[in-house]
């Protein structure tokens, strides 16, 4: 098999070509790396295009942010960038956390009201965050005076979260910080509720909080963010495969860009100043809600027709239940295709009008991975190149 030629995916029922797989692995390892997260909300949009159905591209995101996890974790705790006390500690209440998410889901599920509540809590958090860190690089920048500033400091809530005296205290050596126990499990909790709401790993939401609630320094930010994702998305990866919607050769493609862009993203940390971190982060999220904004109008052509779909498929499969209707629906193609050539011309617009902004949101966050991408690898190229000149100068001055 010619791994960077087409590749035929049975599981999926995809046929793609596998640079495409090599090269979104790489992009999105390297990004990774650098933030600390597992990228999914890059991942997921960019298969849909390639013609994954959205439940096997999930799967197969998840299986290939667990692997490149383990790669990036291992880099970063060569660098001293990962917490593991804290980090263990935050899986623990997380996964609390994240039963209450999709216990929400299902309600939310049941009373058909899943997807619009959903993509509206992504598009709030996604812009604000985005939002708060551009003003927050801004600030720093413009009040800097000429001064180089590395870090933006401990945020004013994080300094009050720190203050917060509720035993038991633990001390977190590699953060450099004490805290209470309950306002670590306090951050873990809700933001593994936010991860099992909107469906991911839940490392957009966590890095941010570990910056400003907690109050640990950026690059152990990304770290120990990075090392949680490892361990959630090895849970997705195990619940989705489970459910036989893990593509497992697309996932091993992937990883094989992964592996490296992985390694490009933790070393680029040591040549990027914190502040410049929380820049690229802040734009990555605006760009990521901009495509959810695409996402949502794509499902307002599509709500045009699915209620006549879904009746179709209940009356055609015998089925009633909304998951097993959807199952049935992905894994019977060629029979929606014949109900789709039978429907009004309003239905195949909308039909049009739908797939038009789902690949416009899937390629805006494939072209803004590949081009993240290349800009941290070249701040990596030229920090790596500045250490060497120092490095040849220092030995010049000592022959001297």
């Amino acid at each position: 098999m010619d791994i960077l030629g087409q590749i035929n995916l049975p599981i999926a029922g995809v046929e793609i070509m596998g640079w495409q797989l090599i090269l979104l692995g790489l992009t999105v390892g390297v990004i990774g790396g650098f933030f600390g997260i597992g990228g999914a909300f890059m991942v997921t949009p960019a298969l849909n295009v390639f013609g994954f159905p959205m439940a096997y591209a999930i799967g197969t995101d998840m299986a290939h942010i667990a692997g490149k996890s383990i790669v990036a974790t291992a880099k970063h705790r060569k660098l001293g960038n990962v917490d593991m006390k804290l980090g263990l500690i935050m899986v623990l209440f997380t996964a609390l956390g994240i039963e209450g998410g999709s216990s929400l889901i299902m309600y939310l599920e049941k009373i058909g009201r899943v997807g619009p509540v959903v993509r509206i809590v992504y598009m709030v958090l996604l812009f604000g965050l985005g939002a708060y860190m551009l003003y927050e690089y801004l600030k720093f920048t413009k009040g800097a005076a000429g001064q180089k500033v590395k870090d933006a400091g401990t945020s004013g809530l994080a300094q009050r979260m720190q203050r917060i005296h509720i035993p038991p205290m633990i001390h977190l050596k590699a953060s450099g910080l004490t805290i209470s126990l309950w306002v670590v499990g306090a951050v873990a909790t809700f933001t593994g509720f936010l991860a099992g709401f909107l469906g991911v790993g839940g490392g957009f939401i966590r890095m941010p909080s570990l910056l400003y609630v907690i109050g640990c320094p950026t690059t152990i930010a990304v770290g120990t963010d990075l090392f949680e994702v490892m361990i959630s998305g090895a849970y997705g990866a195990f619940s989705y495969a489970y459910k036989a919607r893990v593509e497992i050769l697309a996932a091993v493609v992937m990883l094989l860009g992964a592996a490296v862009g992985a390694q490009f993203g933790t070393v680029a940390t040591k040549y990027v100043k914190g502040l410049t971190i929380r820049l690229y982060f802040a734009v990555t999220m605006l760009l990521a809600g901009v495509s959810v904004i695409f996402k949502h109008i794509s499902a307002g052509y599509k709500a045009t027709y699915e209620p006549a779909l879904n009746a179709w498929a209940k009356a055609t499969s015998g089925l009633s239940d909304k998951v097993a209707v959807k199952d049935w629906l992905l894994m019977n193609k060629s029979a929606v295709k014949g109900w789709m050539a039978q429907q009004s011309d309003a239905v195949h617009a909308a039909n049009a009008m739908e797939k038009m902004w789902n690949n416009y949101s899937g390629y805006l966050m494939l072209g803004a991975a590949c081009a993240l991408s290349a800009l941290i690898i070249i701040k990596m190229v030229q920090g790596v190149m500045h250490e060497r000149r120092l490095a040849v100068q220092a030995k010049v001055s000592v022959e001297e």
